[in-house]
């Protein structure tokens, strides 16, 4: 990887990544809202100001531009349990089964983070919607495995081939969800988790990340499917 500094990039992914030109991304949507907030477990509130929630949510992604597994709120020792791994797994069998069966919706669940989110949640007219905003969080950056080995539906099995710590650091987290609770996500939305980072890689370097995941309805491509919008920037300090 370039120490160099680098360009924001813009590119449209399913969370299922690269491994999968085939597959059409039916997960986007039941990811994304996984991704977002962790919140899917909240009962909906009443119209009104807005109601804040505790999450001890670990947040966790995939940067396919620099090959990376992003890990906030958690480590990947403490993350990738046995009991993660075969929730990843599930899904990846899941996929590699045709998608025929129906998804293991047990697999989502997700080890707890380090420190509790108070996530805010309000019902508005346009749909229930949340909002986040958390600083001062653990960050680890651990390099993806190969390309065909990177499925992007798990931290743990895209980084388990290589298990090599690229940096650690501190990361500020903001979120913003809709429709959490109705079942579905509205005709057009723009779901987004965006931050950065400050860290030291393990090569004695000190890097500036940013990162932004944006869940976007409609996409354009293959129309009216919900796609990803992702931007990375990595750059030394």
């Amino acid at each position: 990887m370039s120490t160099t500094a680098q360009p924001a990039a813009r590119v449209q992914l399913s969370p299922l990544g690269r491994c999968a030109r085939a597959i059409k991304r039916p997960l986007t949507a039941v990811l994304g809202a996984m991704l977002l907030l962790g919140s899917t477990a909240l009962p909906a509130t009443a119209a009104g100001p807005p109601q804040v929630f505790e999450d001890p949510f670990a947040f966790t992604g995939p940067d396919f531009t620099h090959r990376l597994v992003v890990f906030i709120n958690t480590s990947r020792e403490s993350f990738c349990t046995e009991e993660q791994v075969g929730r990843e797994l599930a899904i990846v069998e899941w996929i590699e089964g045709g998608m025929v069966d129906p998804f293991p919706e047990w697999a989502l669940e997700r080890p707890a983070g380090f420190r509790t989110w108070t996530p805010k949640v309000i019902d508005s007219p346009h749909g229930v919607i949340g909002h986040l905003n958390e600083s001062d969080q653990h960050t680890e950056l651990w390099r993806m495995d190969a390309p065909e080995d990177s499925y992007g539906v798990g931290a743990c099995l895209d980084s388990d081939d290589r298990e090599e710590l690229f940096a650690t650091g501190t990361a500020t987290i903001k979120a913003t969800a809709t429709d959490l609770f109705e079942g579905g996500l509205r005709p057009a939305a723009v779901d987004h988790v965006r931050g950065s980072a400050d860290l030291v890689g393990t090569d004695g370097r000190d890097y500036r990340y940013s990162f932004s995941w944006r869940l976007i309805l409609p996409c354009p491509e293959p129309p009216g499917r919900p796609c990803e919008v992702a931007r990375f920037a990595l750059s030394e300090r």
